[in-house]
């Protein structure tokens, strides 16, 4: 697995890089089957202070991409936001996985009790044929 980290307008510091690879390792508990990590952090200098962060997370699991984008006052905020929405993302996308793989090898009620009736048959067919050379050889 391979994690990236992109800082624009900015410098990544300590605790930055601590709290990337803190939630991260977060999100790949869940998924352990992580191709690599991308993870983007643009300082926007504009005129709401609220928005002037933005953090752009994006994970590859064998080809399909999971990707959150939040906005914050600061670089941290937004990374912890970002992230907590890409967990989320990732619960969602292991469940609808987990369901798929569940549901091909589900056999139903109805199949079950048809495979046994029909087994039932063929072993009613069985001895009747053997009754009949039974009776034939004699």
């Amino acid at each position: 697995m391979e994690l990236r980290i992109e800082c624009r307008n900015f410098n990544l510091g300590r605790r930055l890089d601590a709290l990337v690879n803190r939630k991260m390792e977060q999100v790949l508990r869940r998924l352990p089957q992580v191709d690599d990590v991308k993870v983007e952090i643009t300082h926007e200098p504009n005129r709401s202070r609220q928005e002037r962060y933005q953090a752009k997370l994006m994970v590859n699991i064998r080809g399909t991409v999971i990707r959150a984008e939040r906005r914050g006052p600061s670089a941290l905020s937004a990374v912890h936001s970002a992230a907590s929405t890409l967990d989320k993302l990732a619960a969602r996308f292991k469940g609808q996985v987990y369901r798929s793989l569940r549901t091909r090898d589900h056999v139903s009620i109805r199949q079950l009790q048809a495979d046994e009736a029909l087994e039932l048959d063929r072993e009613l067919a069985r001895d009747l044929l053997a009754e009949e050379d039974s009776a034939i050889t004699l």
